[in-house]
């Protein structure tokens, strides 16, 4: 498992729901393999205990932006790119990686307002203001979830989802990146579930979420594989692995600490 790509040193990268989580393993692997990140997250703490973090590890205070940001917000969310670009000079890379989770129909709007629509904006806004260059590293990346790939006792969740894969399949195939006139690839990763490698308490908490997620509805639950909670570890080389290999409107799966793998829906019609 490699966590370096020399491709991205001295790059832009801008990451949502940067704070922790999943987002917080995009901006530290962007970080340690020299790219300069602006981290956006609505949660101010989350977001400032991110950037400490940061700075001890990497002894670095001049890479890392935090700019507190509702992506919802579509006034707030382009200042966030106006804003990079003011810092850094340029955006190379956009993660959308912004999310919550609920099993409950009520909160089903705000769902599909920060899991969809704003992966939405944030792909346009990518390509309105990423850095237009062949022979660099330009991509938007989606992060989906391997919940959106089948069905799923989440309904709403699920739903959203699968939305981004297909929305990104469909503005990344390769006729829509001609049309829009540019050479910016459109991806998509769907993670397993997935922990922050030094949160041991919090891979437990998941792991019993897991096994009640995958055992419910299921007639015979034992027969069902099992899924593996992985270190952020894999993920992080699940990214860098796309970011050099993947080609625009795929849709990547990144779980069980294997290897990416394509998704069998990277048909076009």
């Amino acid at each position: 498992m490699t966590l370096e790509l020399r491709e991205l040193d001295e790059s832009v990268a801008l990451v949502t729901g940067g704070g922790q989580g999943l987002g917080f393993a995009f901006v530290e692997v962007l970080v340690k393999n020299g790219a300069y990140v602006s981290l956006l997250d609505i949660n101010e703490d989350n977001g400032n205990k991110a950037i400490s973090r940061l700075k001890t590890k990497f002894e670095t205070s001049d890479k890392v932006l935090f700019i507190k940001c509702d992506v919802t917000n579509e006034n707030e969310f382009e200042d966030a790119f106006k804003n990079t670009i003011k810092k850094f000079g340029k955006i190379n890379i956009v993660i959308n990686n912004a999310g919550i989770m609920t099993k409950y129909i009520t909160s089903w709007e705000q769902a599909i307002d920060i899991n969809f629509k704003a992966v939405v904006r944030g792909t346009i806004l990518g390509l309105k203001y990423i850095e237009n260059k062949v022979d660099n590293m330009s991509a938007v990346i989606n992060i989906g979830s391997i919940t959106g790939l089948s069905s799923s006792i989440l309904p709403i969740y699920q739903s959203t989802k699968r939305a981004v894969v297909e929305f990104t399949k469909s503005i990344g195939c390769v006729y829509n990146a001609r049309e829009n006139g540019n050479h910016i690839r459109i991806m998509c990763i769907c993670p397993g579930p997935t922990f922050d490698g030094l949160d041991i308490e919090g891979k437990k908490k998941l792991e019993h979420k897991m096994k009640v997620f995958i055992t419910s509805g299921e007639e015979n639950p034992d027969e069902k594989r099992k899924i593996l909670v992985q270190s952020s570890e894999y993920i992080q080389a699940s990214f860098l692995y796309v970011m050099k290999n993947g080609k625009t409107g795929e849709v990547w799966i990144s779980e069980n600490e294997e290897p990416p793998r394509l998704s069998k829906l990277n048909n076009f019609y």
